[in-house]
Formats: C-alpha cells, sequence, structure tokens
C-alpha cells in the first residue's frame, strides 16, 4: 500500500513546487512591473534639475546716475528687497553700508540682456532727494551711470505656476547642510535611499514606547514621501517610500537630492498655503536671505522639519525654542559647535517676524504676468525651465501705492471696503504696480483683473471724443434737462443727474467738467451711443452685442485694468499701446526667446483726443476732481471721476506725464459704499500720487488745432479776462462764430 502511494505524494510535491516557483514569479514580475510604475511617477514628477532651474521674475533695474531723485531710504529699502545684507564694516558681496550721507555697496553680478555687469564696489553720495555722484571705489573715478540688478519678485515652477523661492544647489549654504544631516541624516552620502540600522532602532524604540515615538526615515525617504505620498502612517505607504528612496537614489545625484530636499520640504502653513523650502521660510519667519542667517536661526528652520505645526516660532514659540537649543545641543555634541559658541547661540531669542507675511510679496502682480505669459508665449516655451522673466515693475512706486492706499482707507473707516489700483506709463505700455485688494500681500481674488464692475461717468472721455469726432466742439451748447425713453421690453428709463438737479443750456465743456449726465444721454440717442459703441470696439473693450441706452451713463462692466487700458489711448493722443508686465524673457542660458516689441497703434485722431485731454484737466482744476487743484496745486493733471447707482463703486482715472492710475473701490457684495467717486477714488488716488514724482501733464502741439477763449456756457468767442472764460482748443473750421457778452 505504501508503494502505491509514492507516486502520487511526489506528484503533489512536485506541483507545489511549480505552484511556488509561479507565484514566485508572478511575484516577482509584478514588483517588476511596480517599480517600473514607481519609476514612471518619479520620471513624472522628479527630474534631476527642477529644483535647480526655477523660473524667476525680475523687476525692473535701477538706474543710478547723478541727478536722479532718489532718497537714501528709498535705494536702502531696494537694497533690503534684494537682500542684500545692512553691515557696519567693509561690504562683502551682496553687502552695503551707511556712511552719513551716502552708501558703499558691494554689487553681485549679473547677466543683463545687453551686458554682463561683474561684481563691484560703489558709493552712492546723496544730497537731500537726490543723487549727486557715484564712485567706483576700486579705481576712485565717479561713474555717469550705475545699473543695480533688479529685484527678484517671485519665483516659480512654470508647468504648475507654483510659487516657491528656489536655490539652486550651488546656493544652499554649507552650514545649513552640515546643520540639517547632523540631525536628520548622518549616514547621507553612504546609504543607498533606507538605512537599516536607523529603522531597526526606531521599531525598538516604538516597541518600548508602545507607540511612534521614533522616526527611521532617511532624507531620501521623507523626499519621495513629501513628493508623491500622502502623510498617512501605513506599513504599506512604508514600503512605497523605501523603494521610491532606493530608486530616487539609483536615478539621481545625492547634490540633487539634496537641492530638491531643501526646496521641497514642508516647514510653515499660512492660512490655506503650504509653505515649502528653507530658502522661503528664511525670507517670511526672518527677513532674510538664507545665506545671511545665523546657527541659531538655522537651527530653527531645521528643527521645524520635525514638526512645522508643533514648532512653529509664531504659535509655539517656547516649543519652538526648546527644539532649537535641542539641535544646538546635537551640534555640540557631534563637534559642530564649541562650549563657547553653544552656550552664546542657545541664549539668543528667536527673533521671528510677529505675522507671516505673503508668500509672494506682490502676489496680484505676479498674477498678471502669469496670464500675460500664457498670452504672448508658447506652452513649449514656458515649460523649459530656468526661465528669467524681465519685468517693467518698479518696487518703489508699488511701496508708494501700498502706502498710499493703507492711508486713504484708514480714513474711510469701512473695514470690508475694498480695492484695486492700477499705474502705468501709459507712453509705452509699462504696468509698473498693481494691487488687487487693500490686503496688498494675501494672494486671494485679484480685483485689478478679474473684478468686473460698472466704471459708471469713467465712459464719458471716450464719449466725448465720439461726439467731437462728429459735429460738435467743446463750445456747442447742450441743455441739461429730463430724459424718457422707451426701452425695447416698453419700460421706461428716466435718467437723472448725480446731484439730482437740472442745470438749463451750457457748453459741452462745462457739461463735461461737471460730469452732468442728462446733456449725454440727451445727445448719446441722437448719435452718440452708435459712435460710443464703435469706439469701445476699436479697443476692444465693446462686452455687449446688444448696445442700451444705458451705456452712455457707464452701465458697462471693466476692471481696473481694462478702464487703465482705455484711458491710455486717451492720454497717449489716441495711440494704442498694450499694457504689459512682461519686457523679456530669456532661457537659463541668457538667450532671448522672443521680445514683445513696443507696438503702438494710431486707433483715434490726435487732434480730437487733444480737446478730450483738456477737458479731463478742466474736470481736475474746475470740475468733480477739484480736489486735485487744492492739494497740487498748479500741477496740470487730468482725469475723470466715476460713480454708479446707490453708490456701489467710486472710480477715478487719472494721469500725469507719463503716469497713468487708475483707482477703484467697492465692496465685494456689491452692496452701497456711500462714497462718491470724488468723495472715495479720488482721494485714495491724492493721496498715492502725492508719494509718487509725478510731473505736469502737457498738451501736445498739434497744428491742426486753434486756442480760443469762450464763454463756458453760451459757447460765444470771449475774452481771456471775462468772468466765464476759458481757452479751449478747436480744430480748424469748427471754431464758434457767435462772440459773447464779457462779465
Amino acid at each position: 500500500m505504501a508503494n502505491k502511494r509514492k507516486p502520487h505524494s511526489s506528484n503533489t510535491a512536485t506541483r507545489r513546487r511549480k505552484l511556488i516557483k509561479g507565484l514566485l514569479v508572478v511575484a516577482a514580475l509584478a514588483l517588476a512591473g511596480y517599480l517600473v510604475y514607481l519609476n514612471y511617477l518619479i520620471g513624472l514628477r522628479f527630474e534631476g534639475d527642477t529644483w535647480a532651474l526655477p523660473s524667476r521674475v525680475y523687476a525692473r533695474p535701477l538706474d543710478l546716475y547723478p541727478g536722479l531723485e532718489l532718497n537714501r531710504e528709498s535705494l536702502q529699502y531696494e537694497l533690503s528687497l534684494s537682500t542684500y545684507e545692512q553691515v557696519k564694516t567693509q561690504p562683502l558681496p551682496g553687502q552695503y553700508r551707511v556712511l552719513g550721507n551716502s552708501i558703499e555697496i558691494h554689487s553681485r553680478s549679473f547677466v543683463f540682456s545687453d551686458q554682463t555687469q561683474p561684481m563691484r564696489q560703489i558709493r552712492v553720495d546723496f544730497s537731500g532727494d537726490e543723487v549727486t555722484r557715484i564712485l567706483d571705489m576700486a579705481s576712485s573715478r565717479p561713474l555717469e551711470l550705475f545699473r543695480l540688478p533688479p529685484v527678484v519678485i517671485g519665483s516659480y515652477y512654470p508647468q504648475n505656476e507654483e510659487d516657491r523661492l528656489l536655490l539652486t544647489a550651488d546656493e544652499i549654504p554649507q552650514s545649513l547642510i552640515d546643520i540639517l544631516l547632523t540631525v536628520e541624516d548622518k549616514r547621507f552620502y553612504q546609504h543607498l535611499g533606507i538605512n537599516p540600522p536607523s529603522i531597526f532602532r526606531a521599531l525598538i524604540a516604538n516597541l518600548k514606547a508602545g507607540k511612534a515615538v521614533q522616526g527611521g526615515s532617511t532624507l531620501t525617504q521623507q523626499l519621495a514621501k513629501n513628493l508623491f505620498l500622502t502623510p498617512e502612517r501605513s506599513f504599506v505607504r512604508k514600503i512605497n517610500e523605501a523603494f521610491m528612496a532606493m530608486l530616487l537614489e539609483i536615478r539621481f545625484s545625492k547634490q540633487t537630492i539634496l537641492a530638491a530636499y531643501i526646496n521641497e520640504v514642508f516647514l510653515l502653513q499660512q492660512n490655506r498655503i503650504a509653505i515649502h523650502g528653507f530658502a522661503l521660510a528664511s525670507h517670511l519667519l526672518f527677513e532674510q536671505s538664507l545665506d545671511r542667517l545665523s546657527t541659531d536661526k538655522l537651527a530653527l528652520l531645521v528643527g521645524m522639519v520635525k514638526g512645522p505645526s508643533w514648532y512653529n516660532p509664531i504659535t509655539q514659540p517656547q516649543a519652538a525654542l526648546e527644539r532649537r537649543n535641542l539641535v544646538l545641543r546635537i551640534l555640540f555634541e557631534n563637534g559642530l559647535l564649541d562650549d563657547k559658541a553653544y552656550q552664546y547661540f542657545r541664549n539668543q531669542p528667536l527673533e521671528v517676524i510677529a505675522r507671516l507675511p505673503g508668500v509672494n510679496r506682490f502676489p496680484a502682480y505676479l498674477d498678471l504676468v502669469k496670464r500675460q505669459l500664457k498670452n504672448n508665449y508658447s506652452a513649449a516655451e514656458l515649460s523649459a525651465r530656468g526661465l528669467r522673466i524681465f519685468t517693467p515693475f518698479d518696487p518703489l512706486i508699488q511701496r508708494n501705492l501700498e502706502q498710499g492706499l493703507e492711508s486713504a482707507l484708514a480714513r474711510f473707516d469701512q473695514p470690508e471696503l475694498q480695492a484695486s489700483v492700477v499705474i502705468a506709463d501709459y507712453l509705452n505700455g509699462d504696468l509698473q504696480a498693481l494691487v488687487g485688494g487693500r490686503q496688498v500681500d494675501f494672494p486671494g481674488f485679484n480685483r485689478a483683473i478679474m473684478a468686473q464692475r460698472p466704471i459708471g461717468s469713467l465712459i464719458k472721455p471716450l464719449l466725448l471724443y465720439s461726439l467731437l469726432e462728429g459735429n460738435m466742439t467743446l463750445a456747442s451748447i447742450v441743455e441739461d434737462k429730463p430724459v424718457r425713453i422707451r426701452q425695447s421690453d416698453g419700460k421706461i428709463w428716466e435718467p437723472r443727474n448725480y446731484d439730482r438737479q437740472l442745470h438749463g443750456e451750457m457748453s459741452l465743456y462745462q457739461a463735461f467738467v461737471n460730469s452732468y449726465n442728462l446733456p449725454f444721454v440727451r445727445l448719446g440717442i441722437n448719435g452718440g451711443l452708435e459712435a460710443l459703441a464703435k469706439n469701445l470696439e476699436r479697443i476692444n473693450l465693446l462686452k455687449h452685442d446688444v448696445i442700451y441706452p444705458s451705456l452712455l451713463l457707464g452701465t458697462t462692466s471693466m476692471s481696473a485694468f481694462e478702464v487703465a487700458q482705455m484711458f491710455q489711448v486717451i492720454a497717449n493722443n489716441g495711440y494704442f499701446t498694450p499694457l504689459t508686465t512682461i519686457r523679456q524673457v530669456s532661457d537659463q542660458h541668457n538667450n532671448t526667446l522672443s521680445r514683445i516689441p513696443l507696438a503702438s497703434y494710431k486707433l483715434f485722431d490726435q487732434a480730437y483726443m487733444i480737446q478730450v485731454q483738456r477737458a479731463l484737466i478742466g474736470v481736475s482744476e474746475e470740475g468733480t476732481a477739484k480736489y486735485l487743484k487744492n492739494r497740487f496745486g498748479d500741477y496740470t493733471l487730468a482725469g475723470k471721476t466715476g460713480t454708479t447707482n446707490d453708490a456701489r463703486d467710486s472710480w477715478f482715472s487719472g494721469f500725469s506725464r507719463r503716469l497713468l492710475t487708475v483707482v477703484w473701490l467697492g465692496n465685494d457684495d456689491n452692496t452701497p459704499i456711500n462714497l462718491s467717486g470724488s468723495s472715495g477714488a479720488l482721494r485714495v488716488w491724492a493721496e498715492i500720487m502725492q508719494r509718487q514724482k509725478i510731473y505736469p501733464f502737457k498738451l501736445t502741439r498739434d497744428a491742426s488745432l486753434e486756442w480760443h477763449s469762450i464763454d463756458r456756457f453760451d459757447g460765444g468767442l470771449t475774452r481771456q479776462n471775462c468772468a466765464n472764460s476759458v481757452l479751449l482748443p478747436f480744430v480748424a473750421g469748427k471754431v464758434p462764430v457767435k462772440r459773447s457778452r464779457c462779465e
């Protein structure tokens, strides 16, 4: 019987062995396939130079020359944005010192589009608000011009537009690397992604404690977890983490992995925004670049790696202090600090900022940069890493904007009142400063480009142009009396003036400077509406196919950016120049990808547009914006107020020589703010512009125009010294014939 069973037992054993072998083969194939899949994920998310080549956005360079209107404090502010460190001794590269009315700067080298400027030490001398001399310290020779390298205002990944302050491997301070590896991963340069002894020690410690009290992850494992995995604690996740860590070590160098970790590690939380990377954390917590931090500050940042929430120095200062001192003790025990240095650094205060600023100092401007990049460059061009994006952003104008806005809004005592402001050079289209809300460093809804609000009387300058282009002049007589218009739905529209009064007959100029509604509605329904729609279409701002009479009073909605584009044409004598945040884009090798040329198109007649400009000067001298005359004196300024129904929106758009500024005020829920254009946005505009270096606006000389004094009420020719006279331009052949009585 036993012999009969042997073949059966042998067959069974053979089948079992085959089954086990088959299962092992299947498992090996499955594991290999899974590793291929993980490797594919790594290839998608992690490339060797992803963190080493960020795209950086630069402000305009600051050209320093004798005679420049710039004070010492403003130059110090610009240097601080460039992360230059103020010192009291001889400055090293990236440092400066103040000596009386002078500043010594050891400038970093920089590659401009037209030249490479080497590292240089200069001295800038001031007298009041003016640069008097620039001295080359090496040669003791005065310089006619020195171009200060531009401030980096943003750094991000082009692929996902995620804002980061990124460092290349060469930019990482060795002191940070030493502290990080000593505390987090001593065997980083020896292991292949995982460190079995550390894992074993952590396992024993956790078993003894009955809970997870110690981790055994290497830096590479932590990087894999941050990049690809969820924060959940599970056996499967730890296996994936180990596999990915080994694959990373196989594919990339230790320097690349370390740079990626230093740029990727999560360190802080700001509202709903996670803050990654030591460089950004340093900038936000200490307002200093990473290479300027002392050992105690670096120790604090490294200590925060273990628990960003537990060791947040702003919300948990005591825990953060204890954690920092523990890191310092580890450095002392490992010979990185002697006893004297250890005792000194452990007694230092945390010295962090009281409230975290925005991740990006100028989020609204950067938002527009990214939008315009997409519109002007191909996806293939923008997918390249290491782009250098040069903008006309002016940090000093932006600071004046922010300070003026904060000061003006404080006077209204309306905490929920929102604002947007756009400042541009209307000649070349450079967009120099912008805010998208009253909290200027908050990267939320960008009202300057996204908020579409009725513009009210800001439409009237373009309507005035449409009327002048027809048969009218600034001296034409108009009637301010009631108007009733039956609309297509059968309803009667009865517009009114803002002051609810009627003012009888007057010149078109007088009606415009006082922003009376009824005369313009009457003129609009007799042909002006169609011309207005056509002129809006010329600048791509006609929003609706069906044109309603209410367009004459600015019921069309625009953003502050769009309003600025409309007034750019008006201020620039009818020449349309697209407002832009981009001057040039170059690749990592400083090769220009493509330039956005200075494009200017003649869309409107200069002679008629000059007449509109003269009327806008009248608004600021004697009309709804005469507050400017009181505040700026004899400075010639031009602008227009705008107020919408129930005082829900307050607008002012005004310009000096070259500088155009648009201000909008309103509530996000569209409730009344009880501020007109004159009492609201105009006051904000004045507060901002009072801080700028502005110059009086000058009308262009045009041979086709004649200037005559007319009576502002009856439109007849009169003498300049008459009580109601105003000097206005006229196209030849359209000068009034009638003469007025001089009072």
